[in-house]
């Protein structure tokens, strides 16, 4: 359902936190306006056309110049308009282009204004520049996973940071501020920090440490130490992925592939390294899909490990309808499906004249080919 019909946000951001924020409102119906870069202004950049996040299901997108008066101009009349206005440049870049929380709140008092940064508007980082490890980093994230075979930290395979730490945080701030503003009235500058976020997702570790003092690098019990918190290979060289921390679930994994003797034993420390070593072999005698058929009925906690290619052609993802072969899927629970806008008729909507807008092009302000906004052919979560 289209619960944020009605809500506007224009978006300074390409890709990264910011985003995904923009791609989540869309879904629940809002209005968003993605203003991006000229052609001419991207060299350099890295290409992501692939990312379904930057495919901009259901938004309209705008490439402007924000390096020309004119185009600063223009930007700053369009999130004049805007209930909220998403950027994600280093701390003091939006101001310099003229479409800064002052500037914008000067013509728009009641606008939301959510900066999304790694590191926040403040404090002996907010200059670093940086990607998602980066933010896994700093937060105690990589330090608390299970190391590499050097005992090095891991280099995880998906964007934590970006999409839990940052555009997780930024949707619920956004949501939040429009709530208070309901009441108040009042719009707000939001600070944003990825890393703040990650913090967030640290919070069972971080508690520990200050409760015990202790700083010992990975929890043994979530890093796969423990022989029912980890992964196994299979006959067929797929993996299966055990997660069955209590002990009633370990112990109807241990009835079901018939290692009974083990049901007492799986929190014991010294036992673990045999616990480990007798689950790989039993889980070898298997494909991972056999293992999988005549366990997860039984609440074993288990879970294939699946490729991205075994993912998109997942049956329950599919049922869900989180993948679709057409350009999108409903994502989240109530969200609204809409259509890729790729037009420079949204200004029309937002108060330019067409002979203004058509002006702006010829003199290379706007680029009518390069809208902000990659349809893709397929989308995914």
């Amino acid at each position: 359902m289209a619960f944020l019909a009605g809500v506007r946000i224009v978006d300074f951001s390409r890709h990264g936190p910011g985003a995904r924020a923009s791609r989540i409102f869309a879904d629940y119906g809002a209005e968003v306006v993605r203003i991006g870069r000229p052609r001419h202004r991207m060299a350099g950049e890295i290409d992501t056309p692939t990312n379904a996040y930057g495919g901009g299901r259901g938004m309209h997108g705008v490439a402007i110049d924000l390096q020309n008066d004119e185009g600063r101009a223009l930007a700053l009349r369009v999130a004049g308009t805007a209930d909220v206005v998403i950027e994600a440049f280093r701390p003091g870049v939006a101001a310099r282009l003229g479409v800064g929380y002052d500037a914008v709140r000067a013509v728009n008092p009641g606008v939301i204004y959510c900066s999304v940064t790694g590191y926040g508007q403040h404090g002996p980082r907010a200059a670093w520049v940086g990607h998602d490890l980066n933010f896994e980093a700093v937060t105690g994230l990589l330090d608390r996973t299970q190391r590499r075979h050097d005992d090095g930290p891991p280099v995880l395979g998906a964007t934590v940071a970006d999409g839990a730490g940052g555009g997780m945080h930024a949707v619920i701030a956004v949501l939040a501020a429009l709530l208070g503003r309901e009441r108040t009235g009042e719009g707000c500058h939001l600070d944003v920090a990825t890393t703040d976020g990650v913090l967030w997702l640290m919070a069972v570790q971080l508690e520990q440490h200050l409760d015990t003092g202790l700083d010992d690098g990975p929890v043994r019990l979530l890093s796969g130490d423990f022989a029912c918190y980890r992964t196994y290979a299979c006959r067929d060289g797929k993996w299966l992925s055990i997660g069955a921390l209590e002990h009633r679930f370990w112990r109807a994994l241990c009835i079901a592939i018939d290692l009974p003797h083990l049901v007492d034993e799986h929190e014991i420390d010294a036992r673990q390294p045999a616990l480990i070593e007798a689950l790989e072999r039993k889980f070898r005698e298997r494909d991972r899909d056999e293992w999988v058929r005549a366990l997860a009925s039984l609440d074993t906690c288990v879970a294939p490990v699946l490729s991205v290619a075994e993912v998109v052609c997942d049956p329950h993802l599919e049922q869900r309808g989180l993948i679709e072969d057409r350009t999108l899927g409903s994502l989240l629970a109530g969200s609204n499906r809409g259509d890729v806008v790729v037009s420079l008729d949204v200004l029309g909507e937002l108060g330019i004249p067409d002979d203004e807008r058509d002006r702006l092009v010829r003199v290379g302000v706007l680029d009518a080919a390069a809208d902000g906004v990659d349809a893709q052919p397929r989308s995914a979560s």
